[in-house]
């Protein structure tokens, strides 16, 4: 497992996710060598600022074990808390029987060792499903996954299938492949531990089609890879796909919220922000900052020019206004709960950055008394804000969201980003890729170039 040489472990559409010594990339410390553990003096962001982000960095301990260490996992009955813990259980177990298995391939080994091999991938794959940000991936896990692959190939058992995999090369044989559930999710794990996130996708489309039970969280899964992938429209497809299969999936409506939130999508953002509130146990993570999101979008959609103090748009002026400070002052209760559980203030991303700018702000008078009244330093925020949401800039491709080209084409993440595509007769959008170009220009963009 851990050679040059491929292992094939799964059949993807119309490939086999190639499992190479990439995965020795994962990263299992920090820079020092040394594991990381959370604790109240960590400096870096706790709160995950876009909703999904903390699933492409799967290794390392999660906010949870925050909980654990402060002693005040008990005293929130979040399922969110709950799932983590259960995973995280059924995670250490296993790994204590893989720890009495020995390492090695050999038909002897395995003929010795193979229900023990099969019962702790079993619950490691389990463990994965529930909750892969409890499951950190390490070299053992590799080795085991050539020894349960060596099973599966050797003894055929059942419920395993069999699917015909085309070579790639001119004149070469197809070959047959077997695979069963687990061995199918072990490569995702692989893959998406490893951060093989175009890989990853490919297998998970398989997985997808080919096991029902585990659409909903295969779907997720990939979202998480296309938004590590910034491909933002494959990632909202497929969250929204999650929720018409699992409509009481309440946390995806905070995935959508962010990721439609950063692509400049008001209405939608405001619309799954608010679903998830309303459904949202009181101590999720993401609480807080669905509901400064909330209170940032609101005050921007504020009316405008409202001159007269009685009329209806003053009145529709003032409702919004006071909306949007009730979403604030949640915001901030939300955070209170969240120190306290945590040990830890949330974040201070984008979202609640310019929430704090625009709610704390005061308009000084002539005489530079601090006025009581916010109102004014409320709309002037709403008017800036609106700006930045309908005028955001040619900062992402038109037609998938991206917001550069580094990732299209296959390209490595590390080269140098190449400016966006701008469309010659317009000015207006740009794409990462002239593929994208000709897709938008189809679908949308010819009926409306040039267009006032």
């Amino acid at each position: 497992m851990m050679t040059d040489t491929p292992v094939l472990l799964a059949p993807t559409d119309g490939a086999v996710a190639e499992v190479t010594a990439a995965t020795e990339q994962i990263s299992l410390k920090d820079n020092n060598n040394e594991e990381h553990v959370h604790d109240e003096n960590c400096q870096h962001d706790h709160e995950d600022p876009q909703g999904i982000a903390a699933a492409t960095e799967p290794q390392g301990r999660n906010d949870y074990d925050l909980l654990e260490i402060r002693s005040t996992k008990d005293t929130t009955t979040d399922p969110n808390v709950k799932t983590y813990f259960e995973a995280k259980e059924l995670y250490q177990g296993a790994m204590d029987r893989l720890n009495q298995i020995p390492e090695g391939a050999d038909a002897e080994l395995i003929e010795k060792h193979k229900d023990d091999i099969v019962s702790v991938t079993g619950d490691l794959m389990r463990a994965f499903l529930m909750d892969e940000k409890a499951c950190i991936m390490n070299q053992r896990i590799l080795k085991l996954a050539e020894q349960y692959e060596t099973y599966v190939q050797k003894y055929n058992p059942e419920n395993t299938s069999t699917t015909t995999v085309e070579n790639e090369e001119e004149g070469a044989e197809q070959s047959n492949t077997i695979y069963t559930k687990d061995s199918v999710v072990f490569v995702i794990w692989i893959l998406f531990g490893g951060k093989q996130f175009s890989h990853c996708v490919q297998t998970l489309g398989f997985a997808i089609n080919e096991f029902e039970s585990l659409r909903p969280r295969m779907l997720e899964l990939r979202a998480s890879c296309h938004m590590a992938l910034r491909n933002y429209k494959a990632c909202t497809e497929d969250l929204e796909e999650v929720l018409n299969i699992k409509p009481d999936l309440t946390e995806i409506h905070s995935m959508l919220g962010n990721v439609y939130y950063a692509t400049h999508q008001a209405q939608d953002a405001i619309s799954h922000f608010r679903d998830f509130v309303e459904a949202a146990h009181p101590d999720s993570r993401t609480l807080p900052n669905a509901y400064y999101a909330l209170a940032t979008l609101t005050l921007q959609s504020a009316p405008s020019g409202a001159s007269k103090k009685k009329s209806n748009q003053a009145l529709k002026q003032a409702a919004v206004l006071k909306e949007a400070q009730d979403f604030y002052a949640k915001a901030q209760a939300a955070d209170v709960r969240f120190k306290e559980l945590y040990g830890v203030p949330t974040g201070l991303n984008e979202i609640k950055r310019t929430a704090v700018m625009a709610f704390q702000a005061r308009s000084a008078g002539r005489n530079g008394i601090l006025s009581t009244d916010s109102t004014p330093a409320l709309l002037e925020a709403s008017e800036a804000l609106k700006k930045s949401f309908k005028s955001p800039g040619i900062s992402s491709c038109a037609n998938c969201s991206r917001p550069d080209n580094v990732a299209n084409d296959d390209r490595a993440p590390e080269l140098k980003p190449k400016p966006l595509i701008k469309c010659a007769k317009c000015n207006k959008v740009a794409y990462c890729s002239r593929p994208c170009q000709i897709n938008h220009w189809n679908s949308t963009h010819k009926n409306t170039c040039n267009k006032k």
